[in-house]
């Protein structure tokens, strides 16, 4: 995940050739769905636990709502599983600690939130460079990171909004972001497209990496809807 960001973040050097002062104020804006998320979705400001045994603890409590329904059903039974916008954010701070070795989130990823509404998923977290570089362990991912951080002079220091907006869909049996999804660094949008080509990888592995990993095996999707700060997925048992 680490490295992803690197790569990301690394985007907006591409666009500061161009016009460095207008990609600086897109950069540092924090966008709307992130700053009212809290307020308006009362989501709980202190979303990022430090600790591994409240990440695991949290995402265990979000994980059982999918597990629960699908273990008391019947083969062959329709099941539903309903999932809120905490939910969805403590699934996202688990995967977000599982990638790294300490089995927490690196320090210098801040404050995740998660909104759902208007038929979309938002979720996103301050990012600060400047953090990620100094404690990241040593090798090639903290050198290009320190790198980057040289280059982009002007986040030196700043806190850069790093998020996702799109809806969820379905594929085979997996719960995932669509293909039109957006990624949003600041104020500024980018096409999984968009950022395959600029990053110099395949569309499949950036949507490996934004994967909802809401799937099970033993449960077969069948239809998935954005409502009322809820997301609602039907299926069946297999």
């Amino acid at each position: 995940m680490q490295k992803f960001l690197i790569k990301l973040l690394g985007v907006i050097s591409i666009g500061a050739i161009g016009g460095a002062y207008y990609v600086w104020q897109e950069a540092i804006k924090v966008p709307d769905e992130y700053t009212k998320a809290s307020v308006e979705d009362k989501i709980d400001s202190q979303s990022l636990p430090l600790q591994q045994s409240q990440i695991t603890e949290r995402a265990a409590v979000s994980k059982q709502k999918i597990t629960a329904p699908i273990d008391r059903a019947q083969s062959g039974q329709k099941v539903s599983v309903k999932l809120s916008n905490k939910d969805i954010n403590n699934l996202v701070v688990a995967k977000l600690a599982t990638s790294q070795s300490t089995k927490q989130v690196p320090v210098g990823i801040a404050g995740i939130k998660t909104n759902i509404r208007d038929g979309k998923i938002y979720t996103g977290a301050m990012v600060n460079l400047d953090q990620l570089a100094r404690n990241g362990k040593p090798g090639s991912q903290t050198a290009a990171l320190s790198k980057l951080t040289n280059k982009l002079t002007f986040l030196k220091g700043q806190n850069v909004y790093v998020g996702i907006v799109g809806k969820p869909t379905i594929e085979g049996d997996r719960v995932k972001f669509a293909p039109d999804t957006q990624i949003k660094i600041g104020n500024m949008n980018f096409t999984i497209a968009q950022l395959a080509e600029n990053l110099g990888v395949s569309p499949a592995k950036i949507q490996q990496t934004i994967d909802l990993q809401i799937q099970q095996q033993n449960f077969s999707v069948n239809r998935i809807e954005v409502e009322n700060n809820r997301l609602s997925i039907e299926g069946s048992k297999k």
